[in-house]
C-alpha cells in the first residue's frame, strides 16, 4: 500500500511546483510592438551566437560530507559524542561559461534593442477580469504591468 502514498507525494510535489512557477516574475527579453514570434526568434539566434562565441565549459567539483556533533549517553550513563551525517559528500556538474554565455547573449538581444524585463504575476483580481489569451505583440509596459503564465507555456502580459 505504500503506492498510493508515494503517488499522492509526488502529486502534491508537481502541483507546488506548477504554483510556484505561476506566481514566479515572468523575464523576457522586451522590444514593444514587436511580435512574441519575431522575439523568441532573436533569442534563439543570439543564444546560438552566444554559445559558438562561449562554448559550454563543464565542470566537476566534489563538495564533502558535512556532519554535526551530538551528544550519545547510555543506559549506564556514560556519555559520548559522535557525529551525524547532515549532508553526504556528492560531485557537482556545473557549465563555468554559463554567465558569461547569459551575458554575451544579452548584449546581443540589446543590439538588436530588446531589454531585459521582469514582470510580476497578476493577482487573482486581474487574472479573473480579463479574457485570457496568450500575448502575440509586446504591449507597451506600464508602472502596474504584469503578467499572467497560461497551463501552455505561454504567457499574456496585461497593462490595467
Amino acid at each position: 500500500m505504500l503506492y498510493p502514498i508515494r503517488l499522492t507525494r509526488r502529486l502534491a510535489l508537481m502541483a507546488t511546483t506548477a504554483l510556484i512557477v505561476a506566481c514566479a516574475p515572468l523575464k523576457i527579453y522586451y522590444k514593444e510592438g514587436v511580435q512574441v514570434a519575431r522575439m523568441e526568434t532573436d533569442q534563439t539566434d543570439c543564444e546560438i551566437s552566444a554559445l559558438e562565441k562561449v562554448p559550454k565549459d563543464i565542470r566537476t567539483r566534489y563538495i564533502p560530507p558535512t556532519y554535526t556533533p551530538y551528544q550519545y549517553c547510555d543506559r549506564y550513563g556514560r556519555c559520548y559524542w559522535r557525529q551525524r551525517l547532515v549532508s553526504p559528500g556528492r560531485h557537482v556538474s556545473y557549465d563555468s561559461n554559463g554567465p558569461l554565455r547569459d551575458k554575451v547573449t544579452a548584449q546581443c538581444m540589446a543590439q538588436k534593442g530588446y531589454q531585459l524585463v521582469e514582470l510580476p504575476a497578476c493577482g487573482s483580481a486581474v487574472t479573473q477580469s480579463v479574457p485570457v489569451h496568450a500575448t502575440q505583440v509586446l504591449p507597451r509596459l506600464g508602472p502596474k504591468s504584469c503578467a499572467i503564465r497560461l497551463k501552455s507555456g505561454r504567457w499574456q502580459i496585461v497593462t490595467p
